[in-house]
């Protein structure tokens, strides 16, 4: 079961209504190379202290630091670090350009056309195998309008 129109625009709504204020926190935090490490330092954490936390050895704090720059920390280790910042995890996809409603538009824009597109195509293969266009013979709409004003069904 789908959701309906309706639901998908109050969800794309509230999407949006939060977006801002994830544009502000990293244009503040510029590009961050560690949030876990920019978080802990900024608290004053010392690492011993955030490994007794995660129940790791210091070498896997300074892990998952590094894995973070790199993009390949997973989200639950992310989960578990930010709790032992006592903070929240807070997981965002922002548009690059635009609106989310913008995407949406562009995006059924985009299935119309490739319907569109799909379709010349398919009328296009009739007319080189010698078959006529669909809904477009003049002579077969002829005949059926020439039967319906006689009364035939067809």
């Amino acid at each position: 079961m789908g959701i309906s129109r309706e639901s998908k625009a109050q969800i794309r709504q509230r999407l949006e209504d939060g977006l801002p204020g994830y544009r502000m926190g990293r244009a503040a935090t510029g590009e961050m190379g560690s949030w876990v490490r920019a978080v802990r330092q900024s608290v004053g954490m010392p690492a011993v202290e955030f490994t007794r936390r995660m129940g790791v050895r210091e070498q896997e704090v300074y892990r998952i630091e590094r894995a973070e720059q790199k993009s390949s920390l997973e989200l639950g280790t992310l989960r578990r670090a930010a709790e032992a910042l006592d903070c929240e995890l807070v997981y965002a996809l922002m548009p690059q350009r635009g609106t989310l409603g913008e995407m949406a538009a562009a995006e059924r824009a985009a299935r119309e056309l490739a319907r569109r597109e799909a379709l010349a195509k398919a009328d296009e293969r009739r007319v080189a195998e010698g078959k006529p266009r669909k809904g477009r013979d003049p002579q077969l709409a002829a005949i059926k309008e020439l039967l319906r004003m006689a009364g035939v069904k067809s």
